[in-house]
């Protein structure tokens, strides 16, 4: 018995410290994007969704973790090597002098695998020859997606779109991959895709590589993985053995398969409008019911004037009235109004 309250005590003494340990660092990353920082009744509302995360990926057995391990294998006669800024120079336009800095960094940005708080990032180079494909996969914290208080940056993450021209291009195992047309004079083409607007794919390969040649690269990438790493996860994604590559089908087969990603794209678009919508809602709730509750402390107890309140509760009416008496001492009677 004693051994075993033993047992309970050390580990209520371990989640304890591991609770004050996880709010430190979500509250420190927090308080660099958001002015007000993480409250700990903020940091409790989103355990619960960050708990379940974990355990989706730790029942998820045999499936890589580290973002690392879910990247694409490196097909016949390629190697790959971990990515440098200067291999995305191959890409950029020879004469840059009139060229858009921002695109050059959106393209450049490729290379990098930086870091934010909390952020995890991997950038490969896969190299044959003269030839290189750069793959970037960045993965958010979880925080992002289980707090009320980050609900703006989760949608922001959810909106990212082609910052050029988007256009359709393959689906892997359930994985909407899309082409972002990057303008004339830049010698390479741009893939994007994204899982549960957690992990970000970006895809950089030479301009004259075919639709057909990059599909070896696609097939290894651990799409069910990366669907079980993430809090908004999506039903069977990674699942399906199927890769359909819009270049490849029929007139009447690519119309429905546009149709059917404008679909899920407006779908997800809604979802997550509502999401916003919902949390701002009530963050303004709580904003009022905390206004409402410190203006009724305050005529209770503060001030010199007599005030009389009235309140609304289940019972009906209630009336509160404060009086200061001679010695200074503020006095409060609370009375029940019967309405007739």
């Amino acid at each position: 018995m004693i051994r075993l309250i033993g047992s309970l005590l050390m580990l209520a003494i371990t989640a304890g410290g591991y609770m004050f340990f996880d709010y430190k660092m979500s509250a420190r990353w927090a308080s660099s994007e958001d002015a007000d920082g993480l409250t700990f009744t903020e940091y409790l509302s989103g355990l619960s969704g960050r708990i379940s995360g974990l355990g989706g990926s730790a029942s998820a057995a045999g499936l890589p973790t580290r973002l690392a391990d879910m990247m694409p294998k490196p097909p016949e006669g390629w190697t790959v090597r971990p990515a440098v800024p200067e291999d995305a120079e191959g890409f950029l336009p020879k004469e840059r002098k009139k060229v858009d800095k921002k695109s050059l960094s959106y393209v450049q940005k490729t290379a990098t695998a930086e870091s934010g708080k909390g952020v995890e990032a991997v950038a490969l180079t896969y190299e044959k020859g003269d030839r290189k494909v750069i793959i970037k996969a960045t993965r958010y914290p979880n925080i992002i997606f289980t707090s009320f208080m980050a609900m703006q940056q989760r949608f922001e993450l959810q909106m990212l779109s082609a910052q050029f021209r988007g256009t359709e291009f393959m689906t892997v195992r359930g994985l909407d991959v899309s082409e972002d047309l990057l303008p004339e004079g830049f010698r390479g083409r741009y893939f994007m895709a994204d899982v549960g607007a957690q992990i970000h794919l970006r895809v950089l390969v030479p301009k004259r590589m075919a639709d057909t040649e990059l599909v070896p690269f696609f097939e290894t990438l651990h799409v069910k993985a990366m669907n079980a790493s993430v809090i908004d996860k999506r039903e069977g994604l990674g699942e399906v053995p199927v890769i359909v590559l819009a270049s490849e089908l029929d007139e009447a087969a690519r119309a429905a398969y546009v149709a059917s990603l404008a679909e899920r794209e407006a779908d997800e678009a809604t979802k997550s409008q509502e999401a916003l919508t919902e949390a701002e809602a009530k963050a303004a709730e709580e904003a009022a019911t905390e206004e409402a509750g410190g203006s009724l402390m305050d005529r209770l107890f503060g001030g010199d004037e007599e005030t009389t309140t009235e309140a609304e509760t289940g019972a009906g009416k209630t009336e509160i009235a404060c009086k200061k008496d001679k010695n200074g001492v503020k006095r409060c009677t609370v009375e029940q109004i019967v309405e007739q």
